[in-house]
């Protein structure tokens, strides 16, 4: 026999229960003998079959707040997209049900065994926050090395401003200093602020500060440098050998290598692709992009760095 665990508020040992299930003693009686009330000796009488140990006191019915297809949004928020648990908060609130909590989502996740988030596989790494920027105009750019198609390469040029994390991609096929150049010139006609300052790596196709062994200073003529003169804007190098210093563009590099490696393969090359030609890559990494810039971040206080961009307070008061 395993040991008996008494309520803290138990009237009666288990030998005094023993005793009324076999007493043919009246109710009357044995409630004095007791001390206990009449309801309590028919309870124990009427348990007879059922031993002298106390009953599990947790609820038959757990009345969940969440209906059965408000959990399975929750669960899918949690293991598909990896979610905290406010970001779930803010989209069930904001596209499922206003009402529920954050207590009754968390609860939700609790019962299903997923209240802790997955774990990571990359190297844990201390994050370390960025500078607050409160006006548009820092700008990480970088570029982002995608797999052969048709045995031909293909890059990311990714630029994202540091204040709203809005983000302009373009997919090109080199990194000649022209091109690059080209890129930067493109952007600063959408972005819609001045930009003041951009940060890149000290790769070749932004910087000539590697070309022929690492110097100090880049001598300021690569094609790179010239446009961000022209436009009066400050350009920054990381530190050799450690891309991390542009960690806010590197993150956004590993959201868009994430998102393609989530996606179906395809049978072409033995199941190893995901794509059939370079032109749907392209259009897949793009409505990537613009969906990002549609998203509610929860650094932005849940607006979208497309609001962010287009309703700044400063502007728009």
């Amino acid at each position: 026999m395993g040991e008996i665990v008494l309520h803290p508020n138990a009237r009666l040992t288990p030998k005094a229960r023993l005793e009324i299930q076999q007493s043919s003693e009246s109710v009357t009686k044995l409630a004095l003998k007791y001390n206990v009330t009449e309801t309590t000796i028919r309870r124990w009488r009427s348990r007879k079959d059922d031993g002298v140990h106390d009953r599990s006191h947790t609820r038959h019915n757990l009345n969940p707040s969440t209906a059965p297809h408000e959990e399975e949004a929750i669960i899918a928020l949690r293991r598909d997209l990896e979610l905290s648990i406010d970001d779930i908060t803010e989209v069930v609130k904001r596209c499922i049900n206003p009402k529920l909590t954050r207590s009754s989502i968390y609860r939700c996740l609790k019962r299903r065994g997923v209240a802790k988030c997955p774990p990571q596989t990359d190297a844990a790494t201390p994050r370390q926050a960025f500078d607050v920027t409160a006006e548009p105009g820092y700008i990480h750019i970088d570029v982002k090395y995608l797999t052969k198609l048709s045995d031909k390469r293909s890059y990311v040029y990714v630029a994202i401003d540091r204040a709203t994390r809005y983000v302009y991609a373009e997919v090109l096929f080199d990194l000649e200093t022209a091109t690059s150049a080209g890129f930067l010139q493109r952007f600063l006609k959408h972005f819609p602020y001045k930009v003041h300052t951009i940060l890149t790596d000290n790769g070749f196709e932004f910087t000539d500060r590697c070309s022929g062994g690492v110097k100090n200073e880049p001598t300021g003529n690569h094609a790179f440098d010239v446009v961000c003169k022209q436009n009066e804007i400050k350009h920054k190098l990381t530190k050799i050998r450690h891309p991390q210093t542009n960690g806010m563009v590197e993150r956004f590099n590993r959201r868009i290598n994430e998102v393609i490696q989530k996606k179906a393969k395809i049978k072409a090359n033995s199941g190893q692709n995901s794509f059939h030609n370079h032109e749907e890559r392209n259009e897949f990494i793009l409505r990537f992009v613009d969906n990002y810039n549609k998203m509610r971040l929860r650094c932005l206080d849940y607006h979208s760095p497309s609001q962010k961009l287009h309703n700044h307070t400063k502007d728009n008061t």
